[in-house]
């Protein structure tokens, strides 16, 4: 999706809604360790991809999935909250940047701890 100013504001407003929808009306998933690290929204407003990130990468991927169940729920509630034409449909996604950066710091720290060799 094509980034602009109008969709980073309006990203910005939908995540904004979206942390309360989670905080107030979805009780019963463990939203509590789950971050909104961003949403991507199209350039025509009418869809938006929503990345979600978590400290266990399992229980996070299960946590999306029930978001993906029940995004009808979740985009009414958003459309209370944001004023928009149209809500956008929703798109929930597993952000993988978090665990892409641990293992790169992984693969350095092993570089880093081989032994050099005398002719270096």
């Amino acid at each position: 999706m094509r980034k602009t100013r109008r969709t980073s504001r309006v990203g910005e407003s939908v995540r904004d809604a979206l942390v309360d929808v989670f905080r107030h009306e979805i009780k019963d998933l463990d939203l509590a360790l789950l971050s909104i690290t961003g949403v991507e929204v199209s350039p025509d407003m009418h869809f938006a991809r929503v990345f979600v990130s978590g400290l266990d990468e399992k229980q996070t991927k299960d946590t999306v999935r029930e978001l993906q169940q029940r995004k009808g729920f979740i985009r009414s509630q958003l459309g209370k909250r944001v004023r928009l034409r149209s809500t956008p449909e929703l798109d929930f996604k597993f952000d993988e940047t978090a665990m892409r950066a641990g293992r790169i710091e992984d693969v350095l720290a092993e570089i880093n701890k081989e032994p050099k060799s005398d002719d270096e």
